[in-house]
Formats: C-alpha cells, sequence, structure tokens
C-alpha cells in the first residue's frame, strides 16, 4: 500500500449544472453551500494536497479555498468532466504524486471513511460501487496518470472504472444531485 502522504485529493467542481436552472453548487443543503459538504470532508483527510478543478466563477473557488484547497481553473468546462479530470492528472504528475483521489463536488453524503478505504484497497483504478453501478469517487495509481491526461467528453474515466477494483457504499452515500428536486 502506499503511504497516504504521496496521495492527492482531486475534487471536480466545474460543471455548467446545465439540469439545475442555475449554480448547483452553490445551492444550500443543510445550511451551507452543496459543494462546501465534499471540500469539508476531504479538507479532513491526510493527504499531500487537495485540489480543486473549478470554473472561473469566484464563489466556487473561494468555497475551495478557504478549505486550503489549490484551485486550478478550467477555462472551457463544456469540454465535459473529462477536462477537468485530465487538468487534475497533469498536476498530479507535476508533484510527484502516486495516487490521485478522485471526488465529485456534487455528491455531499460521501464520507471520510469511505474514502480512506478506497485509498487503502489495491489496484491500479479502484471505483466506489453503489447498486451495482460503478463511479466516482475513485482512485487511480500514477501508472494511469498519462491515460488520464488525454480523456475527453464527458464520461470522464467511466471506461477505466467498468475495469477498477471496488470499495462498496450505499446509494444514499454516493447520490449526485442535478436537480433542484434533489435538494428536497
Amino acid at each position: 500500500m502506499i503511504a497516504p502522504s504521496g496521495t492527492i485529493a482531486l475534487v471536480l467542481a466545474a460543471g455548467l449544472s446545465q439540469r439545475f436552472g442555475g449554480d448547483k453548487l452553490l445551492a444550500p443543503l443543510q445550511g451551507k453551500p452543496l459543494a462546501a459538504h465534499v471540500a469539508a470532508t476531504v479538507a479532513g483527510l491526510d493527504v499531500s494536497q487537495r485540489i480543486a478543478i473549478c470554473s472561473t466563477r469566484a464563489e466556487r473557488q473561494a468555497i475551495f479555498a478557504a478549505q486550503g484547497f489549490e484551485i486550478i481553473e478550467n477555462g472551457d468546462p463544456g469540454r465535459g468532466m473529462a477536462s477537468s479530470l485530465a487538468l487534475g492528472a497533469q498536476r498530479a504528475l507535476g508533484l510527484g504524486a502516486e495516487r490521485m483521489l478522485v471526488c465529485l463536488a456534487d455528491m455531499p453524503f460521501v464520507t471520510a471513511a469511505h474514502l480512506l478505504q478506497l485509498m487503502a484497497a489495491d489496484g491500479n483504478v479502484v471505483a466506489t460501487a453503489a447498486g451495482g453501478v460503478r463511479s466516482p469517487p475513485a482512485v487511480f495509481l500514477r501508472e494511469v496518470f498519462p491515460a488520464l491526461t488525454l480523456l475527453t467528453g464527458d464520461s470522464g474515466a467511466r471506461h477505466l472504472l467498468q475495469a477498477a477494483a471496488v470499495v462498496e457504499a450505499t446509494p444514499a452515500m454516493v447520490r449526485d444531485f442535478d436537480l433542484p428536486s434533489d435538494f428536497g
């Protein structure tokens, strides 16, 4: 197992929120912006670096900066989630990271315990599995970073997750928020 100090945590927070009708990451959930939940969870982890890939919206960036994250702007989030993941993988390579934990900013109920299980699991790629579906949060070892830098589109690293080792979670834990009705 690679020590957590060689791990960076990456939060993807540059999405366009097209189905939401506003900026969902700033929408209140349990008294704070949606993105603040994952920011606080990741901020409590023992990792060498915390990075948020954000749109150019200062309000989003401020949520992560307040928790000590390095902010990397995705100036063209319309290119899809893969463009944010590629930016994070490029930074991970530059930092000499051994592994990268990837979280999504619209999954507020992911626990630190689950993220620690992902980081402790063996495999070049370790995905979360809930209800038979593999998804982030996920961990990628350094050997996979070059492939991540080449990703395009909105499916991210879905093809890599399908062959990944898994850590089970409940569907409620990895529920993502896309519509205003998700906040009710």
